[in-house]
């Protein structure tokens, strides 16, 4: 300005002054508008410019927002907006309503009041209703159900992505479910036909070695070795059948024959079924049963090898000279079936473990035995809506069967319903097993 008032008189002097910030304006203007023009024909009128920046750290910064911190910030924002709008109405109103323009004004900001309290109150229904489906996906996934999915093109910012994140949890858990249920399946299938094709080649092992015994052979030496390859041959016999049983039984592919078995009774066919194997390990069978019958709905041969399994495991590992308790008991509406003995080993497992296939709490392995009996026993007793329980409680194992009771009926009155033929004939536990024998059903 002190350049051109050398060249200019004083009076001209504002006139060239407004002139040159003319210039000066119109000529950045220009610069600016062919700067935008040309970003925008090459595409990058947004990409680059500080506006994009600062929405990107705006979002950036509710991304890693906690929900606490975006909810309070929303909710400090929506008070700003209503103090100042407020301020701004009383303001307007009480100094300046006279005039028109005013007025037009004071409705103006209290429509603007209005609109901004409608769009938070949006937003946070918004985030409301998003978080819900959200919640209703973790409820339905954590019910089994990994096939489910989110629609994420609903879903907005920090919600999204944790959408996503679900879907890929879903989509894992999904992928793992099938390999899993495939590896079970293959494992299935391949005790199966293992223990099919042992069958045949061990059954022929087992029909020479009672051939060669029928001959008398004098040699006792002989004689014993025979003796031996009878008792493993059986043994292998044994854990084929079992290994066939148990993964039947784990997979569900058995067929049931459900029927109303009177559980009081076979408990006690039970007991006499065992009582002569007890006695040679010294071990006292005590029982209490009620005088009354229980009746439940189970499939009598499953339900006979789930006690054969509790009976022969207290055999194998009670304390000799010990006791095993046993008694059935009426437990809202439902039977309950338990044993109870000392072990002769420490019990150094935990009750789940012990019911895992090949798992015995004979860690040292003296005694014979697949590791099967309570692991078949506890399939069983599920495939027929029923539950298995195993209680450790330092050296007393304690084992429950629980049905539920379908009804009860004093003992002389089912007596005479069956002496009447009202009631099918019934079989006894050792007429179960073999039958069981012969039709090698498992």
């Amino acid at each position: 300005m002190m350049v051109i008032g050398l060249f200019v008189n004083e009076e001209h002097l504002p006139f060239w002054n407004k002139l040159l910030r003319y210039l000066i304006f119109y000529g950045c203007g220009i610069l600016c508008g062919f700067s935008l023009l040309r970003r925008y024909k090459a595409g990058t009128l947004w990409k680059g410019s500080l506006g994009k920046r600062a929405a990107q750290a705006c979002k950036t910064y509710r991304q890693k927002a906690s929900y606490a911190a975006g909810a309070a910030f929303c909710y400090l924002l929506f008070l700003a907006c209503n103090g100042f709008m407020m301020w701004l109405i009383l303001f307007l109103f009480a100094t300046r309503g006279e005039r028109i323009s005013y007025r037009i004004m004071y409705y103006v900001v209290l429509a603007l009041f209005a609109g901004i309290d409608g769009w938070v109150f949006h937003r946070l229904f918004r985030e409301s209703c998003q978080r819900d489906m959200l919640d209703q996906a973790i409820s339905t996934i954590s019910t089994g159900d990994t096939g489910y999915r989110l629609n994420t093109e609903v879903l907005t910012g920090k919600e999204r992505k944790m959408g996503e994140h679900i879907n890929n949890i879903t989509s894992g858990l999904d992928t793992a479910l099938q390999e899993k249920v495939k590896s079970e399946r293959l494992k299935a299938d391949l005790i199966t036909n293992v223990s099919h094709d042992i069958k045949t080649p061990l059954t022929s092992i087992i029909n020479y070695v009672d051939l060669l015994k029928r001959q008398k052979i004098q040699d006792p030496k002989i004689a014993a070795y025979l003796e031996v390859l009878d008792q493993k041959s059986q043994r292998l016999k044994t854990l084929t059948e079992d290994l066939v049983e148990a993964s039947k039984a784990s997979s569900g592919n058995l067929k049931l024959e459900i029927s109303d078995i009177n559980l009081v009774e076979l408990v006690q066919q039970t007991n006499g079924e065992f009582e002569e194997r007890f006695a040679l390990r010294r071990l006292e069978l005590i029982q209490d049963l009620p005088e009354e019958v229980m009746i439940i709905r189970a499939d009598g041969r499953r339900l006979w090898r789930v006690l054969e399994n509790l009976y022969t495991n207290a055999f194998k590992y009670a304390q000799e000279g010990s006791r095993v308790y046993v008694d059935v008991k009426e437990e809202e509406d439902t039977a309950v079936f338990t044993m109870k003995n000392i072990s002769e080993k420490p019990l150094n497992i935990s009750p789940d473990e012990l019911t895992e296939r090949f798992v015995r709490g004979d860690v040292a392995r003296t005694t014979e035995g697949s590791g099967l009996g309570l692991s078949i026993a506890r399939s069983l007793t599920q495939l027929q809506n029923g539950q298995f329980k195993i209680i450790i409680d330092g050296d007393l194992f304690k084992a429950q069967v629980i049905f539920p009771v379908k009804r009860r009926e004093k003992k002389a009155e089912w007596l005479a319903e069956e002496a009447a033929g009202k009631k099918k004939r019934r079989v006894s536990p050792r007429q179960w097993m073999i039958a069981i024998i012969k039709s090698r059903e498992f």
